[in-house]
């Protein structure tokens, strides 16, 4: 057996065991368990719109060559674990589509911002030791939820669908709804807490622990940023929205105390070596995902892109009126900018757009994007070089490459899969 066909079978069998552990009983359960089941001909076009085939190529291209065949299955059942809480995220990820500060006639914005408050607030209790089980720390917006009928993403709304309606046809004597956000997030918080313990023995416990409470924080700061916040302010917010710190902690867990224990670690744990490696990572990987391959381009190339936008103001078409809609116009000619198009289709948090969301004048909103393309391709670079640099002290300190070439990775993984358009298979990720 190969290992990725190790990570499929033990994402499936810890998805199943997840589903009956930590999601309450009822048709969402059901349904997410007849869509991984032998019995749906579709399984593998289900695994793909829950995120699993991502995350499985992700894990299987990093991993793979990282490990003996003997130590595959060991990691490919902690894999498993957090494909499973990868599930849960792909939906509360989909609750913020719509929330950044772009303009929006959603009439149902107020409603997701409230829900993803509090599930976010839910969850940073119950990853700080909180007793109460989610489903009675979630208890008091489980009517808010019955509001959302879906995803938020059109594409995937409709797969969803499509695939619900195959499960209804194998249901017998017995009326079902088509959407129940409630036990997703329920769900979400017992998984993540779930991963939490799972390592608490590891001496990178607290890392992975505060990575993901600062995650659920952030995801809340960046609901509430407002208009005049700096870059370096929003920097700060995007590097923990990504999850980049605790996931990429969780496997160097189990590479180096599970499966290869190495002494070592717990000294560039103390030292904050390996903390300040995350972080950097982090930074490269939101820079990355905010703006794709914009990133890497030099002063020349940025500045003939920013060319090609005032070139295009001049002879834009009537219906295009501010700066979010010239970036959406030009991006449909060139897939540099399939990045910002993304984020500014669906609502989401960018770093690189945020202080331009009611910015009236093309030409001002053009110059101040200009700007902000060189702070951040400029913070890339910087964050490159000092990795580089960190990776090095801690091959040194560990007397192995293998923490940098996960790193390094992760990054490059991110890397290819954002010089794609967002809306094809090869550009589609779950992060």
């Amino acid at each position: 057996m190969s290992f990725q066909q190790c990570l499929v079978q033990a994402t499936i069998e810890k998805i199943k065991t997840s589903l009956m552990q930590h999601m309450p009983a009822g048709v969402q359960r059901d349904f997410y368990l007849w869509g991984i089941s032998p019995t749906n001909a579709n399984r593998d076009e289900f695994l793909q719109l829950i995120g699993m085939n991502q995350v499985i190529n992700l894990a299987s291209h990093i991993l793979g060559s990282m490990v003996k065949p003997d130590d595959w299955q060991t990691l490919a059942e902690y894999s498993g674990l957090i494909h499973a809480y990868f599930m849960y995220e792909l939906v509360s990820d989909d609750l913020a589509i719509g929330l950044s500060l772009l303009p929006s006639r959603d009439a149902s914005v107020q409603t997701r911002k409230d829900i993803l408050h509090s599930f976010n607030g839910a969850m940073v209790k119950r990853l700080s030791g909180v007793p109460n089980h989610s489903s009675e720390l979630l208890e008091f917006i489980q009517p808010s939820t019955l509001n959302i009928d879906g995803y938020n993403q059109a594409s995937a709304n409709e797969k969803y669908m499509a695939h619900f309606r195959q499960f209804v046809k194998a249901q017998s004597n017995r009326t079902v709804e088509s959407f129940e956000l409630w036990p997703i997030l329920v769900a979400n918080v017992e998984a993540c807490n779930a991963l939490v313990e799972v390592t608490e023995y590891l001496e990178i416990s607290p890392i992975i622990r505060q990575g993901f409470i600062n995650r659920y924080a952030s995801v809340s700061q960046s609901l509430d940023a407002h208009i005049n916040m700096t870059l370096e302010e929003l920097t700060n917010i995007g590097t923990h929205t990504v999850s980049v710190i605790p996931v990429l902690a969780y496997y160097i867990g189990v590479l180096t105390e599970v499966i290869d224990p190495q002494p070592e670690i717990k000294g560039v744990i103390e030292d904050g070596l390996l903390e300040d490696a995350l972080a950097t990572a982090a930074t490269i990987i939101r820079i990355l995902n905010d703006m794709g391959v914009v990133a890497t381009y030099s002063t020349g190339k940025r500045t003939s892109l920013i060319h090609s936008l005032w070139k295009a103001s001049e002879n834009k078409p009537m219906n295009v009126q501010s700066i979010t809609q010239l970036l959406c116009h030009v991006a449909n000619k060139t897939e540099a900018l399939t990045r910002f198009q993304k984020d500014i289709l669906y609502g989401e948090f960018n770093i690189c757009l945020h202080n331009l969301a009611y910015t009236e004048s093309i030409e001002y909103g053009i110059s101040i994007f200009g700007e902000n393309l060189t702070y951040f391709a400029q913070l890339y670079r910087q964050s490159q070089m000092h990795l580089r640099d960190v990776l090095a002290g801690l091959d040194r300190r560990l007397k192995s490459n293998a923490v940098s070439n996960l790193i390094n990775g992760f990054i490059n993984f991110h890397e290819q899969i954002y010089t794609h358009r967002f809306d094809t298979t090869a550009g589609e990720y779950v992060a």
